[in-house]
């Protein structure tokens, strides 16, 4: 399933994600044609993702997910930034979690 390096035994202590999980073009894609993910579900994974996360300790107004969003996280290297396919923000008002600060 996965290339030869895949699955990894874990050490003590383990060894970090980035090198024991496998990234987006290990994985299989839908069309054999392709080198991996993403796929015609890559846009429908993130809206379930949205649609299905709850969390028992935060009303719905302290939950923020976001979707192929530029993440800048040092303001002295504005260049830096992830994109993740989807993330969750989580106790903050969402007028803080998109951007808007009052």
């Amino acid at each position: 399933m996965f290339p030869a390096k895949y699955p990894v035994e874990q050490s003590d202590p383990p060894y970090p994600p980035r090198e024991t999980l496998p990234t987006m073009y290990d994985l299989p894609s839908e069309d054999p044609e392709e080198s991996g993910l993403p796929d015609e579900f890559h846009d429908l994974q993130p809206q379930l993702l949205s649609a299905t996360f709850r969390l028992q300790d935060y009303v719905s107004d302290q939950i923020f997910t976001g979707t192929d969003l530029n993440l800048y996280y040092d303001v002295r290297h504005p260049l830096w930034h992830k994109r993740p396919d989807w993330f969750a923000v989580i106790g903050v008002p969402r007028s803080m979690s998109n951007g808007i600060c009052a």
